[in-house]
């Protein structure tokens, strides 16, 4: 074996290696963060991401064996992955920017149910602390750092709009340069995979003669 196609070898193998990392990596992100991605794609994200390892573990398989029929399912299915994986994150990403935090804050304010989101980040009213008084009421423990003393230095100044936005804004483009990370992955292990396939199969012929 040439050194061009041992160095495509071993560059295969590892660019398995991290596509099977990103793809435990994302499948935690998505894990720890439930609302991360609209509940409709939560199952079929998972599934590209477990199908990601796999073939990430058999595209290392199939460069450490040199085996034509396993590259050339790794190769088919990382191409079909990754067209499916375009598909699916374009639509969460369209999803994600149609609900903004902006909007989720207002549906909470109006229901009643602002106090979670005060609690869970550090935030106080829709724009700030004002919006309790100039509707005359008391401000909650929920916009108080411990939840059990009212103390002004320890009240939250920032109002949820404004950081649930940019928490969301930040959650996004980590959604979005993750996959599209991964998906780089897989279009260059496709072509890592092609061409160890033709370099296997003219190896295979040489040992014939």
């Amino acid at each position: 074996m040439g050194c061009p196609t041992t160095t495509v070898k071993i560059s295969s193998i590892v660019l398995n290696v991290l596509l099977a990392l990103l793809g435990i990596a994302a499948v935690v992100l998505i894990a720890v963060n439930p609302g991360s991605i609209p509940d409709d794609w939560d199952i079929p994200a998972y599934i590209i991401f477990a199908f990601i390892i796999l073939f990430a573990i058999i595209g290392c398989v199939a460069a450490l064996r040199e085996s034509i029929c396993l590259t050339v399912t790794c190769a088919v299915f990382l191409l079909m992955l990754a067209i499916l994986q375009v598909i699916v994150t374009l639509n969460i990403l369209n999803d994600r920017h149609a609900q903004t935090g902006i909007a989720k804050v207002e549906d909470a304010w109006d229901h009643d149910k602002i106090d979670s989101l005060q609690v869970k980040y550090q935030c106080c009213g829709k724009d700030s602390s004002q919006d309790y008084i100039l509707l005359n009421r008391q401000i909650p423990l929920s916009c108080y750092e411990g939840q059990n003393d009212v103390d002004a230095n320890k009240m939250f100044t920032e109002g949820c709009s404004a950081k649930l936005q940019r928490y969301y804004d930040n959650e996004t483009t980590t959604i979005a340069v993750t996959s599209w990370v991964i998906v780089g992955f897989k279009i260059v292990g496709f072509l890592l995979a092609l061409f160890l396939l033709i370099n296997f199969r003219n190896k295979q012929r040489r040992m014939q003669f």
